[in-house]
């Protein structure tokens, strides 16, 4: 697949995230845009997430397999066509930690896969819902491979991941690669408040 338009509009359609979601309920918060342009990364960033013990890989698990593995979790669906997105959506408790919500996420182009996992801080006394349950406590801590996740991302994953600028309100990665006849396109959004990350969005996708 030939790329002529932005890669970062590439990537965003890949998410599966539509800008003309609301963050209302428990639909997916919507892509976050920034003036900026992502910064390039010459390798794929994006690792298995991790719930508990379960692995989770980007463009490989479906989501009712997932759905399976937990054991619990409402299917949910938005739009149509290309613009259609299917999810999981969780919600984390802690007594000692801000409440949390998770989503994995399958755009149309990925059929049935997970191609993208969302994370947001919920205000304080946030509780689950029927359509967004609490996640099992044998399935945490949730994390990616590399340890990203919401919270303050140590030193290392910071240089890991080229963030370079601290108090930064932001940051934004993009990698673009071949593997075979698949184009490969991985995505990355943080937004932080002071030095905690308070939302993360992640998509891996791949195409002919």
């Amino acid at each position: 697949m030939l790329i002529r338009s932005s890669p970062w509009l590439l990537a965003l359609a890949l998410s599966g995230a539509p800008a003309a979601f609301a963050q209302a309920g428990t639909l997916p918060p919507p892509w976050p845009t920034f003036k900026d342009e992502p910064l390039p990364l010459a390798a794929d960033p994006v690792r298995p997430l991790l719930l508990g013990t379960l692995r989770v890989t980007l463009d490989g698990t479906t989501l009712s397999n997932a759905r399976q593995a937990i054991g619990i979790g409402a299917s949910q669906r938005q739009g149509s066509g290309t613009e259609a997105l299917d999810w999981l959506c969780y919600t984390l408790t802690d007594p000692a930690a801000a409440p949390q919500r998770m989503w994995l996420t399958s755009s149309e182009l990925s059929r049935g896969r997970i191609d993208g996992v969302i994370a947001s801080d919920l205000a304080a006394g946030a509780v689950a819902t029927p359509d967004c349950p609490e996640l099992p406590a044998r399935f945490r801590p949730v994390r990616f491979d590399d340890g990203l996740w919401l919270g303050t991302p140590s030193s290392e994953l910071r240089k890991a991941l080229g963030m370079t600028t601290r108090g930064a309100s932001h940051f934004a990665s993009l990698f673009q690669g071949v593997t075979g006849n698949l184009q490969m396109v991985s995505s990355t959004s943080i937004e932080f408040r002071g030095p905690r990350a308070v939302t993360l969005h992640v998509a891996h996708s791949s195409a002919n």
